[in-house]
């Protein structure tokens, strides 16, 4: 019996009338968010004025209303009417030449986010009348199909409006419960939306682009919607941009005052480009200790705690495109470029999130790969995204380092502790000792002197507690590597060695040969003989390590000098031979036994190859080689190790600071690598850096004549 031909046919795919407000919760994560994606449907209107209002009357009713160009009916229909249209797609400019900022039709998902319903009008300049149409969102219902909802519209004169567009959004409370911290929010997030650092200038037009936002409830924030004086008042300013090569044009100042010009700097190694295209950037920074506010705490008639609260609403990095800031960048508590921790290591050095106000410049056409996520909240993080990331940290760090010049040295005590050292800030009982009993009574001398004494020691404490952290550190991590690596690497061996036998043992080659292809025997023997060297290798590499442990250090025993030195070139191997660098050892033949720390003298010499090979890359360009020359002289009562390279050497105005604690021209350095060598080597004799060495490039000097067992 024959069976029964297959049914075939088509259907169409009708999706509910849910799906407008399920994609809103979706793409919009909240009311503010909603309010902007409005806002930017404005700009794109080429509006010059929008304002968002709150009703007095009715707090559940928002109404949105701009200036712009305004929408005939077939606008409204291919555009409001078709969820995801394209519109905007086809035409990258507004009829005046700004740069679209919507383009994926989600306009009426940001309003069905909102309210549940909308009332729009608008109206083109040049047509006599206005188009009014209603969108009742509680139609869009489980049970309805998208295909189903009829919308109604009406062609009549609107004579409240000459052109432009008004939504009128009802019910809000439906959708959520608006309160003060909502509205702060809101006006958070709009004076942010447009770019502080070009609104003022008129760039690409945005001089003339003009928020308004009316809140009957909170005054406070009624009117011109823009940021808070003291956001365009930096004690520090860096402005510059950084081009395709890699190249930095730019200036830094101080309290308004021209303080260091950057021309035709190159920021990454010889052939190093920013991938995610040229950028512009202007950074403005604080110090939030009560020396560095006080100033701006009588400009603005304002406590400590206020100026502080003014910046944390505002401080943080944000990228803007266009003009328009991508959300979330520079959003409170979204440290997206972990600048907080580069603080908490290099708290003298490097500033805190929230010790900056910054903006990074792109456009599309420049930067085609900076990519929205599909959300439309924040960049795919790509490639171009963390070289986005990368170049700017160099260039903030470039504003780092001349605030680390230009600041008292006095006033690098942090006013702010780490929590570990806040119960020792007293700061507060010296104030209230000088207000009830006035700056000259004996009492509030001796309180005054008395936090004196406590800053200096607490200055001790920090830095003998940072030495002996790392210390401890790097020798408890070498343990732990230690440790770690030991049992798989006895495991991996036997099981190397097992496998060998079951594999090569039971077969002839011949035989092996057959079965796998001519030559295959020949081959896996090969192969094993690279794994068993491989892991020789990391056994090497961990007997190495087994001198810088926690538990090793500091011992002393004897051992010849040359022996460290190309021990920890061992260690940097991969590193040197990726860049392509050539290591010469000048040193004498016969042994130089010592009595010492090995660890010591392991750690400097680590330190100094660490920083080398670091600029020898930068400077010459990811593996392109360059030179390290490493000379070791006996001397009457010990040694002395000369290290020099071919890299870019120490500038002049930096050879008095490369010692200190927390100074480092790295972008990311700690700035404690030669501070802790200078330390380490203090019991054996000193550290210097020379300028007479055999290579053009840095050249460091350590002495050892005290101590050394010779």
């Amino acid at each position: 019996m024959k069976g029964k031909p297959p049914k075939s046919g088509s259907a169409v795919m009708r999706p509910r009338a849910r799906l407008i407000s399920l994609i809103g919760e979706e793409l919009i994560s909240d009311e503010s968010v909603a309010v902007v994606e409005l806002v930017k449907n404005a700009y794109d209107a080429d509006a010059t004025v929008v304002s968002v209002a709150f009703d007095s009357d009715d707090p559940n009713m928002l109404t949105i209303s701009d200036d712009g160009i305004g929408m005939t009916l077939d606008t409204v229909k291919t555009g409001w009417f078709e969820p995801g249209t394209v519109l905007k797609k086809r035409e990258e400019h507004s009829p005046s030449g700004r740069s679209y900022l919507g383009a994926k039709g989600i306009g009426r998902f940001a309003a069905a986010r909102l309210g549940e319903s909308l009332l729009m009008q608008t109206k083109k300049s040049d047509e006599p009348e206005g188009v009014t149409v209603l969108l009742d969102w509680g139609r869009f219902d489980d049970e309805s199909y998208l295909d189903e909802i009829t919308l109604d519209y009406e062609i009549s004169p609107l004579p409240q409006l000459e052109h432009g567009t008004i939504l009128e959004l009802t019910n809000l409370h439906a959708r959520k419960h608006w309160g003060e911290d909502e509205f702060r929010s809101l006006h958070n997030r709009l004076s942010r939306l447009i770019s502080p650092f070009e609104a003022d200038t008129g760039r690409s037009g945005l001089g003339n682009f003009v928020i308004n936002l009316s809140i009957p409830s909170h005054p406070d924030l009624t009117g011109r919607v823009q940021p808070h004086e003291l956001t365009t008042k930096p004690k520090y300013r860096l402005v510059g941009s950084l081009s395709t090569e890699g190249i930095f044009q730019g200036e830094i100042e101080f309290d308004g005052r021209n303080a260091k010009q950057f021309k035709n700097k190159r920021l990454g190694g010889k052939d190093e480009r920013p991938l995610c295209g040229p950028f512009e950037v202007e950074i403005r920074a604080w110090d939030r200790d009560r020396p560095g506010l006080s100033p701006f705490m009588l400009q603005f008639n304002q406590s400590l705690t206020g100026i502080r609260r003014i910046l944390d609403e505002y401080c943080g990095v944000s990228i803007y495109r266009d003009g328009f800031r991508v959300y979330p960048y520079g959003e409170k508590g979204a440290d997206w470029l972990s600048l907080d921790t580069r603080s908490r290591q290099t708290p003298t050095l490097r500033l805190a999130n929230n010790q900056i106000i910054a903006a990074v410049r792109i456009s599309r056409d420049a930067n085609a790969h900076l990519i929205d996520r599909t959300t439309r909240e924040g960049l795919v993080h790509n490639r171009e995204y963390y070289a986005l990331t990368t170049w700017f940290v160099r260039i903030l760090a470039l504003l780092e380092e001349e605030r680390y010049t230009i600041r008292p040295r006095e006033e690098t005590k942090p006013e702010e502790l780490s929590t570990l050292f806040e119960p020792f800030d007293i700061s507060e009982v010296v104030a209230e000792a000088d207000k009830q009993l006035g700056r000259r009574h004996p009492v509030s001398k001796m309180v005054r002197q008395k936090d004196t004494d406590i800053r200096e020691g607490v200055k001790r404490l920090q830095e003998h507690y940072s030495r002996v952290l790392l210390a401890a550190g790097l020798g408890q991590l070498v343990d732990l590597v230690i440790h770690e690596i030991g049992a798989p690497l006895g495991r991996i061996t036997r099981d190397v060695e097992h496998l060998e036998k079951r594999v090569m043992g039971k077969f002839s080659s011949s035989a092996f040969d057959k079965v796998m292809g001519s030559g295959a025997h020949a081959e896996m023997a090969g192969t094993f003989t690279k794994i068993r060297a491989w892991l020789e290798q990391i056994g090497n590499l961990r007997e190495k390590l087994i001198p810088k442990a926690a538990g090793k250090r500091g011992r002393a025993s004897s051992f010849a000098v040359q022996d460290e030195i190309y021990d920890n070139i061992t260690l940097f191997t991969s590193l040197i031979s990726k860049q392509g660098i050539t290591c010469e050892v000048r040193a004498p033949k016969q042994p130089m036994v010592v009595h010492m720390s090995r660890s010591d003298l392991g750690q400097i010499t680590a330190n100094l190859l660490d920083n080398s090979v670091y600029w020898l890359t930068r400077h010459h360009g990811d593996g392109k080689g360059g030179r390290i020359d490493i000379q070791v002289t006996a001397l009457k009562h010990g040694f002395r190790l000369r290290l020099c390279d071919d890299g870019p050497g120490v500038v002049e105005e930096d050879i008095e600071r490369i010692f200190d604690q927390e100074f480092s021209r790295k972008p990311n350095g700690m700035g404690l690598g030669l501070f802790i060598a200078r330390q380490v080597i203090a019991p054996y004799g000193k550290l210097i850096y020379r300028s007479d060495c055999r290579l053009s490039g840095a050249c460091f000097e350590a002495s050892f004549e005290e101590r050394v067992g010779l």
